[in-house]
């Protein structure tokens, strides 16, 4: 039952594309808010180039991850399956990326191979963003139901329709791309228990059991297309089915109305991003820096 639950409940751990019931304030904020500052937190987390304030925008996802409740395993679940790859790529931007010596300090040396402090500032900033980014993304599926996120989506591109922007279109692409993640897990379990079953072995224990999990996932990816194009022309044949026309003179059930409580989160979100986009401006990690050294000399 343990290996079973560890290496065949794939929906289970999905940390991406579940959305969990509740009644917080962030499942009753409206879902056009939740795009904007999802949007805002990409951005921010992907264009800082300071680590204070990656800290700031994790320590405010995680807050919001405990404030709604959900559980620590789930919320962090969807970072396990790439942990290895991200670390790996982290590694390479240490050793790779080119650093000027007159502007930084070396920290390890070996033939060709250079370690500054600014190499590994630049490989730890890229793993944070990554987290930041993951979490935030989890957090906002988490809390936004796919009904929710195609009306959001739809109608806040509402007005760009006037210029031939296709927002229901999109919305729509939207809506089927997050649908499909917790279906092509649930196709990818079941071929994994199917092939179990006939003596198939993806990596209980022992050393490098991920990487011969991995090498044994590979002959899956033939059939797991070929479901995947399956329930892409089901899909096609039930929208056909139903006269589906785009979104050409299509009215909406649910009209969102903003509230008070939302524009107050949007502005409290808002201003956390540029906080942190301040704090690389000015250099917060250079002024942490010194004052740790300054902390150790006088301790000296």
């Amino acid at each position: 039952m343990k290996r079973e639950r560890g290496e065949f409940h794939i929906v289970a751990g999905l940390g991406i594309g579940q959305y969990v019931p509740g009644d917080s304030f962030l499942h009753r904020l409206d879902p056009r808010f939740k795009l904007v500052l999802g949007a805002s937190l990409a951005a921010a987390a992907l264009i800082v180039q300071s680590l204070s304030a990656l800290v700031l925008l994790f320590a405010a996802v995680t807050l919001t991850l405990i404030a709604t409740g959900m559980p620590a395993r789930l919320s962090f679940a969807a970072l396990k399956p790439v942990a290895v790859f991200l670390f790996l790529v982290a590694v390479i931007q240490v050793l790779a990326v080119p650093q000027l010596r007159e502007r930084a300090r070396v920290l390890w040396e070996w033939r060709f191979l250079v370690i500054t402090d600014r190499s590994l500032l630049a490989g730890v900033l890229l793993m944070g963003r990554f987290v930041v980014v993951v979490l935030g993304a989890s957090l906002f599926t988490f809390t936004t139901s796919t009904t929710q996120l195609v009306h959001g989506a739809e109608q806040l591109l509402r007005p760009l329709q006037r210029v031939g922007f296709p927002a229901h279109e999109l919305a729509l692409v939207l809506h089927i791309c997050l649908r499909f993640v917790p279906i092509l897990a649930g196709e990818l379990e079941r071929l994994m228990k199917a092939q179990a079953s006939r003596g198939a072995d993806f990596g209980g224990g022992g050393r490098f059991s991920l990487v011969r999990r991995y090498r044994r996932l590979i002959p899956l990816f033939i059939p797991l297309v070929n479901q995947s194009l399956e329930h892409a022309y089901t899909l096609v044949e039930a929208m056909e089915a139903r006269c589906y026309l785009a979104g050409k003179g299509r009215s909406s059930l649910l009209r969102l109305k903003a509230r008070a409580t939302d524009v107050l989160v949007l502005a409290a979100g808002l201003s956390l991003c540029c906080t942190a986009l301040l704090l690389g401006r000015l250099e917060a990690d250079a002024m942490l820096l010194e004052l740790a050294r300054s902390v150790v000399r006088a301790g000296g």
